[in-house]
């Protein structure tokens, strides 16, 4: 499935590049060193950006300037990475984006502010949509982001619910309540980010909601996809240790599936792997893996998300009150859109 493609290929480095700018600028100049040192670090190392860039193609494909999404991409991305700190503190994760996480480089009680700082940020960041949109459309994408923190919430929950299950050699867990947690953990984000960024550009709600439905789809894709390179991407590219979440107990498609179909001394071995980073332990239980066809289970019921999510987005009658914006220019940034979930779910870090 994975292709060597870069961002630049699906035209979003506009997009990205406006990011970064207005990020820069929002963050400029503000003290205390002690709060912002980790926050610039975190937001400079990098990372995809694919949130915000999603977020300002879905402002532009009903219409809008993209201009009118930035305060709300800057606020998905603050949120993004606040979530990254914080599940990176709960996991005991080591890397981030191929450097030490936060809380290993600055401590934990710096690492925790910077996440909190971040959080706040995100709803500060909203704040010009009031002007800019008007208070309706302001107070709608508020309440998504709102409802987003809950969610989000109720996903970690789930999660640190399995690893408590998985150290206890216990794990009696659904493919659905996996799929759940991916919804809320990862995928929701992405819904987010395409419906408020419709609503940004003028969008009806229906149709917003309708693009954020086709975005939550892609977005469980996403984590399968991202699931995946965790035990067979390079490790350089990927920015954290590979089959690191096998150590950690995340749930996972991979995990569920291959749990339900070994033998109980296969278990042992996976149990065993909780909480202990191995790697010959680990290369063990990804070949348990693949002896049960769990990858490409996995890939495959990726793949499936990801067409119903295009398909909905291909689907859709956009309304666009500006004549000169319909027909070509709509078609372009729909196939713009189509190419970049694509990306999403066929990328290799």
């Amino acid at each position: 499935m994975s292709q060597n493609h870069d961002l630049g290929d699906f035209g979003v480095e506009t997009y990205t590049s406006l990011f970064e700018d207005a990020y820069k600028k929002n963050l400029a100049g503000r003290k205390p060193d002690t709060l912002y040192e980790p926050i610039l670090d975190l937001l400079g190392r990098g990372g995809k950006r694919l949130r915000p860039a999603l977020c300002l193609l879905a402002c532009e494909l009903v219409g809008g300037e993209t201009e009118r999404g930035l305060p709300t991409a800057i606020c998905i991305e603050f949120f993004h990475n606040f979530s990254l700190v914080h599940d990176d503190i709960e996991d005991g994760s080591e890397l981030r984006r191929g450097e030490p996480a936060l809380h290993l480089k600055y401590g934990l009680p710096v690492a925790l502010n910077a996440g909190d700082g971040l959080y706040a940020l995100c709803y500060e960041a909203l704040k010009p949509n009031k002007e800019l949109l008007g208070v309706e459309r302001a107070w709608r994408i508020f309440e998504a982001v709102a409802g987003l923190c809950v969610v989000l919430a109720e996903g970690q929950a789930a999660d640190l619910e399995f690893k408590q299950k998985m150290e206890k050699g216990e794990v009696e867990v659904s493919e659905a309540e996996v799929l759940e947690v991916l919804r809320k953990k990862t995928a929701r984000l992405f819904a987010v980010s395409a419906e408020c960024g419709a609503v940004a550009g003028g969008a009806s709600y229906a149709t917003a909601a309708e693009l954020g439905s086709a975005w939550d789809d892609i977005g469980i894709a996403f984590q399968i996809r991202d699931d995946i390179l965790n035990l067979v991407g390079e490790e350089a590219k990927y920015g954290k240790r590979i089959a690191e979440d096998i150590s950690e107990g995340k749930p996972s498609l991979l995990l569920v599936n291959c749990l339900k179909q070994c033998e109980a001394r296969e278990r042992a071995k996976i149990y065993a792997c909780f909480q202990n980073y191995d790697k010959t332990k680990i290369k063990e239980v990804v070949a348990l893996f693949r002896k049960y066809g769990s990858i490409d289970y996995s890939e495959a019921v990726a793949g499936r998300y990801l067409q119903s999510g295009i398909n909905k987005i291909r689907k859709m009658n956009i309304k666009i009150k500006n004549k000169d914006k319909k027909g070509v220019k709509e078609k372009g940034v729909k196939e713009k859109m189509v190419a970049l979930a694509e990306y999403f779910v066929r990328r290799e870090k």
